[in-house]
């Protein structure tokens, strides 16, 4: 799986806060929840490192069968105990406290402390799932469990990371082009490393469909990331076809 800031403006974009995504979960039941699916997923991550195939097959209806049971949406921060905002992931967190220094409504009462809770399970969950099918080839089941996943957690860049390696193993490349765009634009803390990884993806899909100018373009862009023998291959074969194109 090689494949695998617009600060403000994807801040203030974002929705507001006033209902909770989980109806079920609230506050301290989400880690609950997460701490319920610790089990399965040291043991897949175990197999995972080892492609223990045995082991992989062993655990993964139950990694199945936790991941259904979540709801495919972000858990949006909430007031918990009447004394603090609790914020679940580093983007709500960062949102929350740009909101509040530029005097803007957050949703939630001024005198509140925000509070960045622990990471929980769910996307690790979604994650291992589809890393799991991605492996066994049912690269469609890895995809929807991907997807499930940045449903839950939109900026987590392991998921992005692997949901591209999956569309293009499946050869969806104007799916692969719109994803990276919209990563590339609406992002708030991609790293160096991944933006590599989006302007290659995009480099192979481009140049899998013969838009050869746009796809040096972008590996170009990528080894400009991050250098990688990979890439710097591909942009050379996307040089020699370019070259042997007619005028």
């Amino acid at each position: 799986m090689n494949i695998r800031r617009l600060l403000a403006a994807s801040l203030i974009a974002a929705a507001g806060y006033a209902t909770p995504a989980f109806a079920q979960d609230s506050c301290d039941a989400h880690f609950t929840r997460s701490q319920g699916m610790t089990d399965a997923l040291t043991e897949a991550f175990a197999a995972m490192q080892t492609r223990d195939a045995a082991r992989m097959a062993k655990v993964l209806p139950e990694m199945e069968s936790l991941l259904n049971a979540l709801p495919a949406a972000e858990i949006k921060p909430e007031v918990c105990n009447g004394d603090r905002i609790n914020a679940y992931s580093r983007f709500h967190y960062a949102r929350l406290n740009f909101l509040r220094a530029s005097g803007a409504d957050t949703g939630f009462p001024n005198d509140l402390l925000i509070v960045k809770q622990p990471d929980l399970n769910h996307s690790s969950l979604a994650y291992a799932t589809g890393w799991i099918k991605y492996e066994q080839g049912d690269f469609a089941g890895a995809l929807a469990a991907f997807e499930k996943g940045l449903a839950i957690d939109p900026h987590s860049n392991e998921l992005q990371n692997e949901y591209l390696a999956t569309l293009i193993q499946l050869h969806r490349y104007t799916d692969v082009v719109a994803y990276t765009d919209k990563t590339l634009m609406n992002e708030f803390d991609i790293t160096d490393e991944l933006r590599a990884k989006l302007y290659k993806a995009r480099g192979v899909a481009l140049f899998a469909t013969d838009d050869l100018k746009s796809s040096l373009d972008a590996l170009t862009v990528s080894l400009r990331y991050r250098y990688d023998d990979d890439t710097s291959n591909i942009e050379q074969q996307v040089k020699a076809a370019l070259a042997a194109k007619p005028n």
